[in-house]
């Protein structure tokens, strides 16, 4: 009896060791299963969730950028004509569309990787805690979005981003721009020259130490004249202007050192060409165009022939390739044939 007795527990005590050790390998393996799955269900969920949508952003009429190069301030045009932004800090000058577009566009498609606990840890080592950039939105209610960027994983090309108010720290596509080195060259307009048509009133080209504008035109009650009064096509006129709205500058003096100051100064103060336009509001802009001889200060220009253009606006010069030049070769012969009647 007592050997059956003990039979019995022995084969119990063997059958439990076998089924305690079944459910330990089941409950291994659920809760390895289990581990993955938040994971991967997480990513799966989060990917596609978007940061913004698009409702949201079109309501943005400030962007304030901060990052290690400078802060930076644009606002959205309330007028349709000319640019949609405008910097207006550390200067009055026309926005890139290309970067506020690309950072909208960026803004737009962005997708959340992971989301990570905003922890002390965390925020130190994805330089959180010290951005890379701060970029703040600001809507027509004056509600702000303030986005803290961290640093970049190169391997995956992903970013870590904070939003102020919104939970966690959420590791992203990086952005099609960079937030962290964009400076004021990247930020603003390489365009040289503002001529809206539509609010032009004159347009006058001088050659170097002449009193007589080699080409002029001017705006007589709604009709483009010529110098000798007769009607020009408006289609033809703008087409030809539009040629100086198209030049870009491949080097934009901005911090000039005393002794590059200087020399644009020399430079521009005995000017190869002078453009004065006239707006209808009857502000008068001067440009003026000067050979660079030999080379410039602080620029490589790696032996290239460049000219550069300053505007009485004052505030930048843009150093242009030398075979733009063409364009101002206009002269009163070459109205002949804008005239209207022959």
């Amino acid at each position: 009896m007592t050997t059956h007795h003990h039979s019995l527990q022995s084969k119990w005590a063997s059958n439990t060791a076998i089924i305690l050790f079944i459910a330990l390998v089941g409950i291994t393996a659920y809760l390895s299963v289990e581990f993955q799955r938040p994971i991967r269900n997480e990513h799966e969920i989060i990917e596609q969730t978007k940061l913004f949508n698009s409702k949201e952003l079109e309501k943005i009429v400030r962007l304030t950028l901060k990052n290690k190069s400078g802060e930076y301030i644009f606002e959205r045009s309330r007028i349709s004509q000319g640019p949609a932004w405008h910097m207006m800090s550390p200067k009055s000058l026309s926005a890139s569309s290309f970067f506020i577009d690309q950072l909208f566009s960026s803004l737009n498609i962005i997708k959340t990787k992971n989301l990570m606990p905003d922890n002390q840890i965390n925020n130190s080592n994805f330089s959180l805690n010290k951005p890379t950039a701060v970029l703040t939105l600001t809507d027509e209610n004056n509600k702000n979005i303030i986005i803290n960027v961290g640093i970049m994983n190169t391997i995956d090309n992903t970013t870590y981003l904070k939003i102020v108010g919104r939970e966690g720290i959420l590791r992203v596509e990086a952005p099609a721009i960079s937030l962290e080195n964009a400076t004021l060259q990247d930020l603003i307009e390489s365009r040289i020259f503002d001529l809206n048509f539509n609010q032009l009133s004159s347009f006058r080209l001088f050659r170097k130490n002449s009193t007589v504008p080699q080409f002029k035109v001017s705006l007589n009650e709604g009709v483009w004249m010529s110098e000798e009064n007769r009607p020009l096509d408006t289609g033809k006129l703008q087409d030809i202007l539009e040629d100086f709205n198209n030049l870009r500058s491949s080097f934009l003096l901005d911090k000039q050192s005393d002794a590059q100051n200087k020399q644009t100064f020399n430079l521009t103060s005995s000017p190869d060409y002078i453009i004065k336009i006239l707006t209808i509001e009857g502000k008068e802009i001067t440009y003026n165009v000067a050979l660079i001889p030999k080379n410039l200060i602080d620029v490589d220009l790696k032996n290239e022939p460049y000219f550069i253009v300053t505007s009485s606006e004052g505030q930048l010069a843009y150093v242009v390739k030398q075979e733009m030049l063409k364009f101002f070769d206009l002269k009163n012969e070459t109205i002949k044939s804008l005239e209207t009647i022959k």
